[in-house]
């Protein structure tokens, strides 16, 4: 039987692990735990594992689990130099990345252009999530360019938009890892000198803090280059930056892909990793993704009144924006992060056929009849 270290905040992880295993759930608010004869340390993105942080690996350590698709809290060459197997989840929230996004961007347009067309999207990024994100824009007959060169070099049957054909959209929407070397480092991608001359209707982050110079931001939303904003993912998270939180349209704590469906993926895809590299049997948990039916009361109900009730984003947003000012609001933006519950995801919502029929963005979202 061998030892598992498991942050307590994974979802489900006690019925989704294997049951050949000894399990430790660990505070991650109290730093790693001692991993003295721990095989396997199960992690989310608020644990950053790297030779500071972890000086003296244990030999029997061997394997390291995310439940996030980003890998950018680990350092993955000092990891694997010390034999130890990475394992992610990646892609496991791409569609509630993009619900998140597509959410953002209805609520925009009702609020600042109803009744036009959105403009053309530029696609930052287009691995699982930001296809999820294409996806939708198309369902929705969105105009949208999609910017990836790196993809471009390891998939023949993909071609990058241009640096100029993205820049040159309304709308630019980030959806890449942060990283700060290799031929394509994404660390401060929108700075002034691509801000500089551009005018745009709406950014949207919500990949990693860091892809998007808040500073640049800022001084281009004050300018009035960039019409508005809306941030999941902050500098410095959890300690975000206050004067960026306010001017933002939305604002949220990085909940972008926080739902049932992806959270119960994602700690089910490192759990199998786990028992692949151990030689364990998978866990088989009796979880279901059940549908749940929208109680809307018979109310007059506009689009967006009827999406933040659908969606908790502008719920996010109103308790961020309650930290503003509060001495413990890192401790504060944890707590947003793991206390809330997690929302379904729009596939595995039903409401009234009524409603359908009045907004058919609802059903473009995925959103199917509780009759």
């Amino acid at each position: 039987m061998i030892h598992v270290a498991a942050d307590q905040n994974l979802y489900k992880i006690k019925e989704l692990i294997s049951s050949n295993v000894h399990l430790h759930l660990y505070d991650p608010s109290k730093g790693i735990p001692d991993l003295t004869g721990t095989d396997a340390l199960l992690v989310r993105t608020v644990t950053h594992l790297n030779a500071e942080t972890l000086p003296h690996i244990p030999s029997c350590l061997k394997f390291v689990g995310t439940g996030s698709s980003g890998t950018d809290h680990l350092d993955n060459e000092y990891l694997e130099s010390e034999g130890i197997e990475l394992s992610s989840a990646n892609g496991c929230n791409a569609r509630s990345v993009a619900e998140y996004v597509m959410t953002a961007l209805l609520l925009w347009r009702e609020k600042f252009q109803p009744g036009t067309k959105f403009g053309k999207v530029g696609v930052i990024g287009v691995g699982k999530a930001g296809s999820a994100v294409t996806d939708l824009l198309s369902d929705f007959d969105i105009e949208y360019v999609t910017y990836d060169p790196p993809r471009e070099k390891r998939d023949t049957d993909f071609t990058s938009a241009t640096m100029e054909e993205v820049l040159s959209c309304d709308i630019l929407t980030f959806h890449v890892p942060l990283t700060r070397k290799g031929d394509y480092p994404t660390y401060h991608w929108l700075d002034n000198d691509k801000l500089k001359d551009r005018n745009y209707k709406l950014i949207i982050n919500a990949s990693r803090g860091g892809v998007v110079d808040e500073q640049a931001l800022l001084k281009a939303h004050k300018q009035g280059t960039i019409e508005n904003y809306v941030l999941d993912v902050w500098e410095g998270e959890p300690d975000f930056k206050i004067k960026v939180a306010r001017q933002a349209f939305i604002a949220t704590p990085h909940i972008a892909g926080y739902s049932e469906q992806a959270k119960i993926n994602a700690t089910k895809m490192i759990c199998d990793d786990m028992a692949d590299h151990f030689d364990l049997s998978r866990s088989t948990p009796e979880l279901k993704n059940i549908s749940k039916a929208e109680d809307l009361a018979h109310i007059q109900y506009d689009l967006t009144k009827l999406i933040t009730r659908l969606h908790p984003i502008m719920g996010y947003d109103a308790a961020l924006r309650d930290l503003i000012g509060r001495p413990d609001k890192v401790f504060l933006f944890r707590n947003l992060r793991n206390e809330w519950p997690y929302r379904f995801e729009y596939s595995y919502l039903k409401i009234r056929k009524e409603l359908l029929d009045e907004f058919p963005e609802l059903r473009k979202l995925g959103i199917t009849s509780s009759i």
